[in-house]
């Protein structure tokens, strides 16, 4: 019997669909995936960039300030280790300018000073035009013809040129500065001009202040620094103090963003008012990040918005013994470092697009060949797995491709074979169905017709034994085998029972909650005569109650009742370790879902060796080597099997051979 095709014209599009979808949207996704992949790997690759040049940025300000900063310092410690030494003094004042007017020429700074505490000050200060100026003034001056103030101009190279006697201009808040030396030791402080100002009060081996060093230094070398770093477009590098003053910045900034003037009639920080808007956000982002500039005690990498833009930002404290305490802010936009990423994910999709509508065109191409005589194939595929047999003419492929003809040829042939072999196999399983239905019928009215007589002789055997006076020793000894082995032959009966209702479907649980505690000890309850006869010990550790399982009460408790008794069965000596726990659903991912019950039932009995263990579900199963006193029908353990099933639960044996006890693995669902 063959399948026909017919000649009726049949509708494309949706064939064409079919296999033109697949390839579009397999180039859609390889694609996506690729420009996905891309665009990640760029931003994963920026964000190293911009950390890298954060890192890199930030420690060439700590270095260049680190340096920048000694000269002060340097020349405030040789100044007291001069005036210590007495080698320079008041007295040879002009002298004494020489010296700092070369350590201003070496060294750039601004101006350096001292104020001696009984005999006056010097000052030396460096005007616009290059020129020096230095001062004197002495305040034990008791000579009326000789005035408190001096002052000589000092040329670029050095010499000496007119002298006055008018006292300094511009000089007042500095000399105001040295007449309160700090008491803790030497300071920073920032002039309102914006220079920084190093003071260091001298103190005499008695512990007498002797005099105050300071050293005036221009943060405009700073601000040139900062703006010859390498940064980004629209990059910006600044240095701010705890209180919000604007030190220097990558940005030129007006004076009274630098000196903290702006800001501080409203009350705010002077930064958060900067002329620059990145400065002023970057400013924005650390307060509101970390409720202030006070807060920041470590170097901090984190990311901030401005407008639409996407910035990094690392903020870095600096603080050094003389009490200055900045910070460094680097601020690099994300934006342009994103830029050929958005460049190179946009030419990706361009030629994704293109690829797409290449392959849909092919493929709407190839669908069209080949549409025909796989829809003729489909069709005839369908009514064979639907077992439509009917005689029919051979399909005909002699339009298609040699491909597709061969694969035609080969389903005429499966399809011929295929319903052969399904209507014998059909025959011979029904056969065997009637069959293993009429041995379960045959199992269960045999078992039932035993039961009856069998109860009845152990009843006539329990009556008679209820004499023993009437009886012998020996009489009595075979009367207990009797009922023993009639007992035994009952057990067998209902197993048989047991096992065919449960092939023929009659057997249904009635799943609820099971108190698993109380069950265990309705059992072990039972059993503990033959634990005292068989000379057991018995182990229990129980799963802290309550814990209740899904099951059928009755079927659980047979199950456990077999595998208990097995354990005493097969047991010489020893003892019974008998456990409960829960774990992790077996198989299952979801946290949400129910954890199992495992009921563990262990022995140090005979044991099992591994290949035999596959077989002990199976019925009428019994062990190798088994002494024959011991060994049972082989129902027990798959009836077990069995009903746990019916139960939705799990039953598992492990033993590692002979002569080293079995374990006995039972997993149901913990009831909710």
């Amino acid at each position: 019997m063959f399948f026909r095709s017919t000649n009726r014209p049949s509708p494309r599009v949706s064939l064409r669909t079919a296999l033109t979808t697949p390839i579009v949207l397999l180039v859609v996704l390889f694609t996506a995936a690729i420009g996905f992949s891309s665009y990640r790997s760029g931003q994963r690759t920026v964000e190293d960039f911009a950390t890298q040049l954060h890192h890199e940025v930030s420690r060439h300000i700590l270095q260049y300030l680190s340096q920048y900063l000694a000269t002060p310092r340097q020349l405030a410690q040789t100044n007291a280790a001069a005036l210590s030494l007495e080698t320079i003094s008041l007295e040879e004042w002009q002298v004494t300018g020489t010296y700092l007017w070369e350590q201003m020429q070496a060294f750039e700074v601004q101006g350096l000073f001292y104020r001696e505490g009984v005999e006056g000050q010097l000052l030396l200060s460096r005007d616009e035009d290059g020129m020096a100026r230095l001062y004197r003034y002495r305040e034990d001056n008791n000579d009326e013809e000789m005035p408190p103030w001096q002052g000589v101009t000092m040329s670029r190279q050095g010499r000496f040129l007119d002298r006055f006697q008018t006292p300094p201009q511009g000089l007042t808040e500095i000399l105001d500065r040295l007449a309160s030396p700090p008491a803790s030791g030497p300071v920073w402080q920032q002039l309102s001009s914006g220079n920084l100002l190093a003071i260091a009060p001298l103190y005499d081996t008695a512990g007498e202040l002797q005099g105050t060093l300071a050293v005036e230094t221009q943060l405009a070398p700073l601000e040139s620094f900062l703006q010859q770093l390498t940064l980004s477009r629209g990059g910006q590098a600044f240095i701010v103090d705890r209180q919000g003053r604007l030190i220097a910045a990558s940005a030129p900034e007006p004076f009274g963003q630098r000196s903290g003037i702006t800001g501080e009639e409203d009350g705010s920080l002077a930064v958060l008012n900067s002329s620059n808007g990145t400065i002023r956000t970057a400013a924005n982002a650390l307060v509101t990040h970390f409720g202030g500039l006070e807060a920041i005690e470590e170097t901090q990498l984190f990311k901030f918005k401005q407008g639409r833009g996407r910035y990094f930002l690392q903020v870095t404290p600096f603080r050094d013994d003389w009490g200055l305490d900045w910070l460094i802010v680097v601020a690099v936009p994300n934006t342009e470092l994103m830029d050929p990423i958005w460049l190179n994910l946009l030419i990706i999709l361009v030629l994704g697009g293109i690829t797409m509508v290449t392959a849909g065109i092919i493929g709407w191409q190839l669908a069209g060949w080949l549409g025909e005589p796989l829809r003729r194939l489909s069709k005839s595929m369908t009514q064979l797995g639907r077992r439509q047999w009917s005689p029919t003419l051979p399909m005909i492929f002699e339009d298609s491709s040699r491909e597709v003809g061969v694969l035609g040829k080969s389903f005429n042939r499966l399809a011929l074979r295929l319903q052969t072999t399904v209507t014998r196999l059909e025959q011979e399983n029904a056969a065997l169905q009637e069959t293993d239905r009429l041995k379960d019928l045959y199992l269960h009215n045999l078992a039932e017709e035993f039961r009856k007589p069998i109860g009845e002789a152990i009843a006539e055997v329990e009556m008679l034994s209820d004499r023993p006076h009437a009886y012998s020793e020996q009489d009595l000894e075979d009367l207990h085998k009797l009922r023993k082995l009639g007992t035994r032959l009952l057990e067998l009966m209902e197993n048989i029972s047991d096992l065919t209702q449960i092939h023929s479907g009659q057997m249904t649980p009635e799943l609820e909650a099971v108190d698993l505690q109380r069950l265990l000890d309705e059992v072990v309850e039972e059993h503990q005569v033959a634990l005292q006869e068989a000379n057991l010990g018995l182990e229990r550790r129980d799963f802290p109650p309550p814990l209740c399982v899904t099951a059928d009460r009755q079927m659980l408790k047979q199950v456990l009742t077999i595998v208990f008794e097995n354990a005493i069965q097969f047991t010489e000596q020893g003892l019974i370790r008998l456990s409960t726990a829960i774990s992790g659903p077996m198989g299952k991912t979801s946290y949400h879902e129910l954890p199992e019950a495992i009921i563990t039932v262990s022995d140090s009995g005979i044991g099992i060796a591994p290949e035999q263990q596959e077989k002990l579900f199976h019925p009428f199963t019994k062990i190798e080597g088994c002494p024959e006193e011991r060994r049972g029908p082989g129902l027990g353990l798959a009836i077990a099997a069995n009903l746990i099933s019916l139960m939705k639960g799990k039953i598992f044996i492990n033993s590692e051979g002979c002569g080293q006890g079995t374990t006995v693995t039972i997993v149901l669902p913990v009831s909710n």
